[in-house]
């Protein structure tokens, strides 16, 4: 059995290899950290993280292992929707508003007005996070168990708040550039939502 050192610093590890790689949930992060606050940037990203603790769980009992082919393909296309929804509502919001730092002047929709819910939402739909889980994250918690989640979701929440902090110094120091960080964002939304539906139906249809 491995020293409670190593499984820590093991799961911080792995802890970054599935928050680092940039995505949608960190375009939205970005987005909501130029259009918002910080806080709501940090809270798409703990919202994403919350997504990874479920997985753990289904993980954990070995519900991933049984996840087939025809399932993960329907999973890109409901991402893919998601994302395309949320996509176009923060380029609609950027082109109205300007996307302003700060409060924004906008009525947000229901599911806006919760950063937390969107990062679950497309954590819970992003096909690559749950491809993650079944080809690496199921061998963690076959080797470490349990213990892993410790240094795992260190590694996570570290990360957010690394990516959340600098975006908003960024943000604050060249305020000029919100209205192309939010249009930016929005387009790589985008972009993987277009990519995500390609996927699933392609797979679906073939």
């Amino acid at each position: 059995m491995a020293d409670a050192l190593t499984v820590l610093l093991t799961g911080t590890a792995l802890g970054f290899s599935i928050a680092a790689p940039p995505g949608p949930v960190t375009a939205l992060a970005v987005q909501q950290v130029a259009a918002r606050s910080w806080l709501a940037g940090w809270m798409v990203l703990l919202g994403a993280t919350a997504s990874d603790g479920v997985f753990f769980v289904l993980t954990y009992y070995g519900v991933t292992r049984i996840v087939t082919a025809g399932e993960r393909s329907w999973l890109f296309v409901l991402g893919g929707i998601l994302m395309l929804y949320l996509a176009a509502s923060i380029l609609r919001g950027a082109r109205r508003k300007g996307a302003a730092p700060g409060p924004a002047p906008r009525r947000w929709t229901s599911l806006e007005r919760i950063p937390f819910l969107m990062g679950l939402g497309i954590g819970l739909t992003n096909p690559f996070q749950l491809g993650w889980w079944v080809a690496i994250g199921a061998g963690m918690v076959s080797d470490f168990g349990a213990s892993i989640a410790v240094g795992f979701f260190i590694g996570i929440v570290s990360w957010t708040i690394i990516v959340s902090s600098l975006v908003h110094a960024g943000v604050r120091r060249y305020e000029r550039l919100a209205p192309f960080v939010a249009y930016a964002a929005g387009t790589i939304m985008a972009a993987f939502a277009v990519w995500f539906l390609g996927i699933g139906l392609s797979s679906t249809i073939l």
